[in-house]
């Protein structure tokens, strides 16, 4: 196994995760999936692992990452040019006829208009010299019934691109991302040959706060909700005994020990990361013990220039959340983020109250609960009652770290 702390997995370097693979190819057997998590906990790995037992299968796979898209129109070029990739590299003439509706689909995308961004949208589309962007999305759908396989489609980042739409039009942003959800689930699931595909759909941002904020929580129902835990303890040994093996390091179990505790959250990008770090300071200073160097292995993450997988948690609260919501978010954060046991229920709410001043006790309660639960799902605390009432506090220590430090002078 290879060191890699950034581009995504495949093949032997592929750690811990065959059987989680599994499970999720399992699942497409009967349901769509939607897979949603911070960055930088292995989903494009994951997914793509999937797709490969899907082609083990049979199947065919593709990849989609619909981050940059800002409507709809850029979602069905992303799709359209990625079934084209996997249909032209099919050779015979068998897949003339398909090829050909392919192209026409095609032109027929380009032509699409949605209208400008901030004012009234013309989402309906009438008229006889223009496609609706949903008519559209399900011919090109339906064409994946006239062929005889089955379909595997990942979208990467369904969310960046739902938000992107409600920032651009902020007149018919939140209409336009519900139409778009409910075609999904209703329209796209209706379509002959739907049996035929199957999606997995993952996001770094939460889909799920996204419907929930917006009172549409309805639309993604259908799906299956999965996420990705951590290593177990054991495993996260395994993975670093594995690569200190790999790159002759010499580390006993102690300091391995002590190298995965210092994560506290070890999801196996940021073990990576930390080992890449130490191998670092290995290199520069071969006569100092290896496990003398943790500290600053870990150390070295939350500093200025390689903190860069930090900000994200930073700004996907600004993304998801109000400008006054995710100010209230970060100073929350911020106060548990002083000891790694966290801060207690009482006093987080105390802050809330203490900020919102008007609000009556049932009010600021309410709104607590509404961030604790998003924090909660979108894993920047866990709750812990060992320590006599309950604390949140932040399962990625190095996260921790570099919020304090971010938040303090």
């Amino acid at each position: 196994m290879d060191n890699i702390a950034g581009s995504p997995v495949e093949g032997a370097n592929f750690f811990g995760r065959s059987a989680v693979a599994q499970d999720l190819w399992d699942t497409l057997q009967n349901d769509d999936i939607l897979l949603l998590g911070p960055r930088r906990i292995g989903k494009t790995s994951a997914a793509r692992a999937v797709m490969t037992l899907a082609r083990d299968s049979g199947w065919k796979a593709i990849e989609i990452n619909v981050a940059a898209c800002v409507d709809e129109k850029g979602f069905l070029d992303k799709l359209g040019a990625e079934l084209k990739k996997a249909i032209d590299s099919l050779p015979g003439k068998l897949w003339d006829g398909a090829r050909e509706k392919l192209g026409a689909l095609g032109n027929r995308i380009k032509s699409l208009k949605l209208g400008g961004f901030g004012g009234t949208v013309d989402i309906s589309l009438s008229g006889p010299d223009s496609d609706d962007w949903s008519k559209v999305g399900n011919d090109l759908l339906t064409l994946l019934d006239e062929l005889d396989d089955r379909w595997l489609i990942y979208m990467d980042e369904l969310p960046i691109m739902l938000f992107n739409i409600i920032r651009q039009d902020q007149t018919g942003g939140v209409l336009r991302v519900r139409r778009f959800l409910d075609w999904f689930r209703n329209d796209v699931r209706a379509l002959a040959g739907a049996q035929k595909v199957r999606w997995l759909i993952s996001g770094s941002v939460g889909l799920d706060t996204l419907v929930q904020e917006h009172g549409m929580a309805d639309t993604i129902n259908s799906l299956n909700h999965q996420s990705l835990p951590p290593f177990s303890e054991a495993l996260a040994c395994q993975l670093i005994r594995e690569l200190a093996a790999r790159y002759t390091i010499a580390l006993d179990a102690t300091a391995i020990a002590r190298l995965v505790a210092a994560i506290r959250w070890p999801q196996p990008y940021y073990l990576q990361v930390a080992f890449q770090h130490l191998r670092s300071l290995v290199n520069a200073a071969p006569a100092t013990p290896p496990q003398d160097l943790i500290d600053k292995a870990v150390d070295q993450l939350i500093q200025p220039g390689a903190d860069n997988d930090f900000h994200h948690w930073e700004k996907r609260l600004e993304m998801q959340l109000s400008p006054d919501l995710a100010r209230l978010a970060k100073a929350l954060l911020t106060q548990s983020a002083t000891q790694p046991s966290g801060t207690r229920a009482e006093n987080l709410l105390a802050t809330v109250q203490q900020r919102h001043p008007n609000a009556t006790d049932d009010e600021a309660l309410a709104l607590f609960a509404r961030l604790r639960d998003i924090l909660l799902r979108d894993a920047y605390w866990q709750p812990d009652d060992s320590t006599g009432g309950r604390h949140y506090h932040f399962p990625l220590e190095p996260l921790r770290r570099w919020w304090l430090r971010r938040n303090s002078l």
